[in-house]
This record gives structure tokens, C-alpha cells and sequence, in this order.
């Protein structure tokens, strides 16, 4: 059983990993939506700071929910439901407050949305294998103890 400490640290560490994985997603969605909504758009070296930016605004929920125990299955599909709605919510109001509405902006709204749930599923399945690396070799490890032991 891990203490406290050391699954803080777990955690931290996962975090920080999830953070890089979500920066790489917010530079490829920036580029393909660029791309396709304002293909003639020029941009300063300042620029590079927003995927930085994003990606800590959108870490900030995860990084505040240490679970003591292991959510369930359904548990989790609603926290990255929750989790998707709060992270759109929260990054379009941070990128259009005070805009206008308009047709292009509704359009491009709904292509960050779409963007936020490819990089949480993206995230959620490269975490996935590498945990599961991780676990084939903690468990190819405890078996070779068990036969140096039994053996």
C-alpha cells in the first residue's frame, strides 16, 4: 500500500506527463484549425505561449483531484464528461469574452470543442499504454522474483 506522500507524488508526476501529452494536442488543433479557418494568418513569437497557457488552465482540474481510491469505470467516463465540459467552458470563455457573436465564431467554437474531446481521448489513451507497459513490467518482474524465490 503507497502512502500519502508517495502518491502524491504518483500523481504528480502523471500530471505532468498528461500536461506535455495535452500542450503536443493544443499545438497540432491550433495548426489544423489555423489552417483550415485562418489560413492566411501571420503571428508573432508570442504565439508559443498559448498552448502553455491552454494546456495549464486545462491541467489545473486534474492536478486538484487526488483519489484516496481507485474511481470506478463509470466514475471516471463521468469525470472526463464533466471534465471536457468544464475545460470547453472555461477555454472559450478565456479565448472570446466579450466577442461578438457571429456565425465564424460559433464554428470555430465548435472546432475548439471537438479538438478538447480528441486531446482527452488522445491523453486518456496514451496514459492508458504506457500504465499498461507499466503494469506488464511490474508483473513480469514480480514473477521472476516469485521463481527466483520458489525456484
Amino acid at each position: 500500500m503507497m502512502n500519502m506522500n508517495e502518491q502524491l507524488k504518483d500523481h504528480l508526476k502523471e500530471c505532468l506527463r498528461n500536461y506535455f501529452i495535452i500542450v503536443t494536442g493544443i499545438n497540432l488543433a491550433m495548426f489544423i484549425l489555423g489552417t483550415i479557418f485562418q489560413p492566411d494568418q501571420q503571428f508573432g513569437y508570442d504565439v508559443f505561449l498559448y498552448p502553455l497557457i491552454y494546456g495549464a488552465i486545462t491541467s489545473i482540474p486534474n492536478l486538484l483531484m487526488v483519489e484516496k481510491k481507485e474511481p470506478t469505470v463509470k466514475q471516471s467516463i463521468f469525470r472526463e464528461i464533466v471534465g471536457v465540459i468544464l475545460i470547453s467552458a472555461i477555454l472559450l470563455a478565456a479565448m472570446f469574452a466579450g466577442k461578438e457573436l457571429t456565425g465564424e465564431l460559433i464554428i470555430v467554437s465548435c472546432g475548439i470543442v471537438l479538438s478538447v474531446i480528441c486531446i482527452t481521448a488522445l491523453v486518456n489513451i496514451i496514459s492508458w499504454v504506457l500504465d499498461s507497459r507499466k503494469a506488464e513490467s511490474l508483473t513480469n518482474d514480480l514473477v521472476a522474483f516469485q521463481n527466483k524465490i520458489n525456484g
